[in-house]
């Protein structure tokens, strides 16, 4: 059996490693956008592109872990991340960034599909929520600790903090070595695999993760700009997304087990509502203190929304008999779709007519979101044959 608990801290140190080195960006923006002298549309599509770049290998990724297991595809991602990592940071053409940010998505995606293909293979079906929380909660961390590392990096330079990425993905490859891989009792063909999604109600499940993502991907355009506007330092951006991660990082494992016992669809809606307070209230408001709320508030409501989600997948994916490195993949595409539409929509909504337009169209975007959730119920999950205990972990 699959050690349940150093897989568990494989998964949120993988998840850690790739939110980090996005959120890194975050304080590091203003100066990229001075420094190159990139426009709004410019800076959302450096922001974008390594969503863009998860997007892309989302289908191949989920592939790799039909494939050749979740444990190889995670080590291919890490070898990408250490690569690709230090080029981004030694870089300093826009065209170079952009490619390495994209190939940075690319890798990424590869740790998303196979750590959360394997925690929900190797998890009992009655705590696969909680456990892909702890998950969700290792990457919000990431994003707690990328936002300070992108100010620290704005310090001593973008060189040092980015080759951190090499040694620290050979650390996690050797971890990786020690862990058995979790196979899949029902491997399939791509084909196979699409006529089950498209005949199951995965595709609501992708839309319901694609829109906190599209929420977060303008967040992170529209709320560094528009504090920077307001007089707000790097370090001032970076302790917003940082307050705002630490509250994500509490409430994404509550909401895992309570969606463990509620369902997923009722947190979940509880979540979108809130964003969409936040999110307008990012655009509305012309106060340094308010756009501090607005991120913190944003981010309690995707700890609501996001966990939920990310489990729903692997919930359907099971009912409807889909391999889980597809279920991962798909996430993968909802989540990068949706950061690079937010960020590219935001780069150039912002620059054409100001900052709350874009805003108004991530809420719109999360309504359609909170009414499809309803089509699916709000009772706990039911998996035929698979709610009764699935196992112990084991606490080797």
């Amino acid at each position: 059996m699959v050690c349940v608990r150093r897989l568990i801290f494989l998964a949120c140190a993988v998840v850690f490693l790739e939110v980090t080195f996005y959120a890194v960006l975050t304080p590091l923006l203003p100066s990229y956008k001075s420094d190159l002298h990139l426009s709004e549309a410019a800076v959302g599509v450096l922001v974008g592109a390594l969503a863009v770049g998860a997007l892309v290998a989302s289908i191949p990724a989920g592939w790799l872990v039909a494939r050749i297991g979740a444990r190889t595809t995670v080590i291919l991602g890490l070898v990408g991340m250490g690569i690709f990592s230090p080029l981004f940071g030694f870089s300093d053409d826009v065209v170079l960034l952009d490619l390495f940010r994209f190939l940075q998505g690319a890798s990424g995606a590869m740790l998303w599909a196979g750590a959360i293909a394997w925690v929900a293979l190797a998890a009992p079906t009655n705590r696969r929520g909680e456990m892909i929380g702890i998950v969700m909660a290792g990457a919000v961390v990431g994003e707690l600790c990328g936002a300070p590392l992108g100010a620290v990096a704005h310090a001593i330079g973008t060189e040092i903090v980015f080759s951190v990425v090499l040694l620290a993905a050979a650390v996690l490859i050797g971890l990786a070595l020690t862990i058995p891989d979790a196979i899949d009792v029902e491997a399939q063909p791509l084909a196979e695999a699409w006529h089950r999604i498209r005949h199951s109600d995965v595709p609501i499940g992708v839309l319901l993760i694609a829109a906190p993502a599209f929420a977060f991907g303008a967040v992170v355009v529209v709320a560094p700009l528009h504090m920077d506007d307001l007089g707000a330092s790097p370090f001032l951006i970076a302790a917003a997304f940082a307050a705002g991660a630490v509250v994500e990082s509490v409430v994404g494992p509550m909401i895992g087990r309570l969606s463990d016992r509620v369902g997923r669809t009722l947190p979940y809606r509880i979540g979108v509502v809130t964003i969409i307070v936040a999110i307008i209230a990012l655009g509305a408001f012309g106060l340094l203190e308010a756009l501090f709320a607005s991120v913190v508030l944003l981010a309690f409501g995707a700890g609501m929304a996001a966990t939920p989600a990310s489990t729903l997948i692997t919930d359907l994916a099971t009912a409807a008999g889909i391999n889980q490195g597809f279920a991962s993949g798909a996430s993968n595409v909802a989540w990068g779709g949706g950061q690079a539409l937010g960020s590219l929509t935001a780069g150039i909504l912002a620059g054409a007519s100001g900052y709350l337009l874009p805003c108004l169209v991530v809420a719109a975007f999360l309504g359609v979101a909170g009414t499809a959730a309803r089509s699916l119920g709000v009772g706990p999950p039911v998996i035929s044959g698979l709610n009764e205990e699935a196992g112990t972990a084991d606490g080797g």
